[in-house]
């Protein structure tokens, strides 16, 4: 359904002149994306909407999209398999920070955010098979992967004495990447023998 609205729209585009014939697909699989980024937006509002946890879904995305953006990690091969495993991720990671919200200590937030800078520093960035990175793009992203990483990691744990809520949901959706890190090098190793 993705590719084929993206298909119609980057024909529409074309002829009448918008964009290049020669650059259709690329702008067709910028369409895909696009949308489908969109949809998994949109799914985590509506579920932070009915779950009375608007603002919460809105960090979940603020932590996570650009985070992930950085380090990568697992890549589904589909968007709706992406879509779903957003889905699933967000919701493990709302259900983890209820359950723990009045039991976690600061310790243990620590303990979650250095797993995951520990999965920064020795992975990050995860290159997408779509998206290959030159060298000095790599070196940027990890750098920037790294920094943003710790900013992240840090702001939780003094959030955690201000809002216990609030700083547990950063760390575990934190921890929820080095998750996805994890899980794409070992696919990545399973794969090849």
């Amino acid at each position: 359904m993705i590719t084929s609205i993206s298909k119609k729209l980057a024909s529409y585009l074309c002829r009448k002149n918008i964009i290049d014939k020669d650059k259709k697909e690329i702008y067709q699989y910028g369409y895909e994306v696009l949308i489908s980024g969109l949809i998994g937006f949109a799914i985590v509002i509506i579920l932070g909407i009915l779950m009375n946890r608007f603002i919460e879904s809105l960090l979940f995305l603020g932590v996570f999209v650009p985070v992930r953006q950085l380090t990568g990690g697992y890549h589904a091969d589909s968007y709706l398999k992406c879509n779903i495993v957003f889905t699933v991720v967000f919701l493990v990671v709302m259900l983890v920070t209820e359950a723990m919200v009045s039991t976690i200590s600061i310790i243990y937030m620590i303990i979650l955010t250095a797993v995951f800078m520990l999965a920064v520093y020795e992975f990050a960035p995860m290159e997408n098979p779509n998206k290959p990175l030159d060298e000095n793009q790599n070196l940027l992203n990890r750098k920037s992967a790294f920094i943003v990483s710790a900013i992240i990691s840090f702001t939780s744990i003094v959030v955690y004495f201000m809002n216990r809520r609030i700083a547990i949901l950063m760390a575990i959706t934190l921890f929820s990447i080095a998750f996805l890190m994890f899980f794409e090098k070992y696919k990545v190793s399973y794969s090849k023998g």
